[in-house]
C-alpha cells in the first residue's frame, strides 16, 4: 500500500471508496462533487490523503478542509499509521476539529497527540438514517398553517442570530467577533446554494433547517435550530419533514443526520429516522 496525498487522477477511486461508506462520508462526497480535488482556493476545497493500492484503489482517506476540520473514513478498520505519517509529513494547516465515525475520529485525535487538547465540543452523536420512502409526515404538516420558505425570505439579522445561537449551543462556539464572521460566511454560502429553509407559523419565523451536504440521491440534514421561545411545539419536526418531502420529490432517496440531543432524537425518530451508529464531532477550543 502507498500512503500519499491524493491527486486529480485519484478522484474516481476516492469517490468509489467513499460511496461504499456513503452514510458517514457525506461531507467528503458532497464537496468532491462540487469542486473536485484540485481547486485549492475554493471555500470547500480540501487536501485528501489516502491509503492506495498498487492498482490505484483507495482503502482509507483523511481529508482536511480549508477551515481546518479533518474528516476520516477507513471503512471500519483501524486508522493506518502510514496514512497518519503521510498527513503529518505534508500538512501545514492548523487543525480545528476532527469528524468521523466515533472510533476512527478518536484514533485520529490520539495519533495527532490531541487527546489532552482543550475542546469546545467533543461529542459522540447518535447517527441516523432514513429511506425517504418511509418518511412519516407529522400531523398537520401539510396544513396551510405551516409554511416552508427559502431562508432568503427571512430577515438576515434573524438568520444570523439563529445560526450564532446554534453554534454556541450545539457546537460549543465562543461568543466572539470571530464567531460572527464565521456565521456570516456560512450564511452567504447557504443562501447561495439555496439549501436552508424556515418554517412560518402565523406570519412568524419559528424554526430553521438545512442540508449541509447534498448528492443526487442523498442529503445530510443540518443545521436544525428552533429558538427557545418556540420550542416544544413540534416545529423542527414539521420543518425537517417538509424539507425531506421536497427532496424526495426531486429524486433524493435517503437522508442522514446526527444529534446528541435526546429531544431531537425523539423528533427524528418520530418522522422515521433509525439509529445506525455513532459519529464524533470534535472541535478544538479557539483562542479567538
Amino acid at each position: 500500500m502507498q500512503y500519499r496525498k491524493l491527486l486529480d487522477d485519484d478522484l474516481h477511486a476516492l469517490d468509489a471508496f467513499l460511496a461504499v461508506h456513503a452514510d458517514t462520508s457525506m461531507i467528503q462526497r458532497s464537496n468532491l462533487r462540487k469542486i473536485g480535488i484540485g481547486r485549492r482556493h475554493h471555500p470547500l476545497s480540501g487536501c485528501y490523503y489516502g491509503e492506495v493500492s498498487g492498482e490505484g484503489s483507495v482503502h482509507a482517506v483523511l481529508a482536511i478542509f480549508r477551515n481546518g476540520n479533518i474528516f476520516v473514513q477507513t471503512g471500519g478498520k483501524s486508522v493506518p499509521s502510514g496514512l497518519m505519517d503521510a498527513f503529518r509529513l505534508e500538512n501545514t494547516q492548523t487543525i480545528a476539529g476532527v469528524f468521523g465515525p466515533a472510533d476512527q475520529a478518536q484514533a485520529v485525535i490520539d495519533l495527532l497527540g490531541l487527546g489532552d487538547a482543550p475542546f469546545a465540543i467533543n461529542a459522540c452523536d447518535r447517527f441516523y438514517r432514513l429511506e425517504l420512502a418511509n418518511l412519516i409526515l407529522p400531523q398537520n404538516a401539510r396544513s396551510d398553517s405551516f409554511q416552508m420558505v427559502d431562508a432568503e425570505r427571512i430577515d438576515r439579522n434573524t438568520l444570523l442570530r439563529w445560526l450564532r445561537d446554534y453554534e454556541i449551543e450545539a457546537l460549543g462556539g465562543q461568543d466572539t467577533p470571530a464567531l460572527d464572521s464565521r456565521v456570516a460566511g456560512r450564511l452567504v454560502h447557504a443562501l447561495n446554494d439555496r439549501n436552508m429553509w424556515a418554517l412560518i407559523v402565523d406570519g412568524v419565523a419559528v424554526s430553521l433547517s438545512g442540508f449541509n451536504a447534498e448528492l443526487p440521491d442523498m442529503v445530510q440534514v443540518g443545521p436544525v435550530w428552533t429558538p427557545t421561545e418556540h420550542r416544544s411545539n413540534g416545529y423542527a419536526r414539521i420543518l425537517v419533514a417538509k424539507t425531506l418531502l421536497a427532496a424526495r420529490a426531486r429524486g433524493v432517496t435517503h437522508a442522514v443526520l446526527s444529534t446528541d440531543s435526546p429531544a431531537a432524537a425523539r423528533a427524528y425518530e418520530a418522522i422515521g429516522f433509525s439509529h445506525c451508529g455513532v459519529y464524533r464531532l470534535a472541535l478544538l477550543a479557539s483562542d479567538d
